[in-house]
């Protein structure tokens, strides 16, 4: 397995505009940066690209260059929005690259744990990609037209959809190319709704629950060789 990580520093179509954090600071580090970082002591992974909306590559390049350049992060921008994004960093892909892991650039908090049982559900027979989820433990209720509570909804079938999401490259990107008109609130719908899978199967983890304030309980793998500064940044 040719691993690569895109990371999304847009906001998902879920979310609006304005609640996009990844470039705020926890503990005078961007959030971006210690998403990237979760993948530098996985040599499996073989590229990691930061994607950006066009307004934000500048900045990026003038504050953030150095920084990623040490590290050996490819940087691309596309748009408008997150799919726009994530299509323009599947064009970055080097050509051995056969799984694409995409990571919302706004959550941090993901173990190490988390990230070995993707990618060992994705060795799997017929397993067209993986998405961590977390069981609904709220109630929920239809509302009526003057909104009022209406009929309660049984919510024992339901799950969260969590990021990130690992896929094989060749079914992402032939959901990339039907997503024209495609109606999807992430990359796993938009592969199921575009049928990219074909008899594929998307597979979930609902034992995982992904929390952003644990970030320094998590557990950590062991450290590999630092990359050198001499390492280049491919713009």
């Amino acid at each position: 397995m040719n691993l690569a990580t895109l990371v999304i520093a847009v906001s998902p179509p879920t979310a609006p505009k304005s609640a996009m954090r990844a470039f705020a600071k926890v503990e005078n580090r961007e959030v971006f940066m210690r998403t990237i970082e979760i993948y530098t002591p996985r040599d499996q992974v073989t590229q990691r690209v930061l994607c950006v909306g066009i307004d934000d590559l500048q900045m990026v390049s003038e504050k953030y260059s150095a920084h990623l350049g040490f590290q050996g992060v490819n940087v691309t921008a596309g748009g408008p929005d997150w799919f726009g994004v994530v299509a323009r960093g599947l064009e970055k892909l080097n050509a051995d690259i056969d799984t694409v892991i995409i990571h919302d650039a706004c959550r941090p908090a993901v173990p190490f744990t988390l990230l070995d049982a993707m990618e060992a559900a994705m060795e799997k027979p017929g397993v067209a990609g993986v998405v961590p989820v977390i069981s609904v433990r709220g109630s929920f209720a239809m509302l009526n037209g003057d909104k009022t509570a209406g009929e309660w909804i049984d919510m024992a079938g339901v799950v969260e959809v969590q990021s990130p999401q690992i896929f094989k490259r060749s079914v992402l990107q032939a959901a990339y190319a039907k997503r024209a008109g495609v109606a999807a609130v992430d990359d796993a719908e938009l592969v199921l709704q575009t049928g990219a899978a074909g008899k594929e199967r998307i597979d979930g983890d609902d034992a995982v629950r992904l929390a952003p304030d644990l970030l320094g309980h998590l557990p950590k793998p062991r450290s590999k060789t630092p990359i050198t500064p001499f390492d280049e940044a491919q713009w």
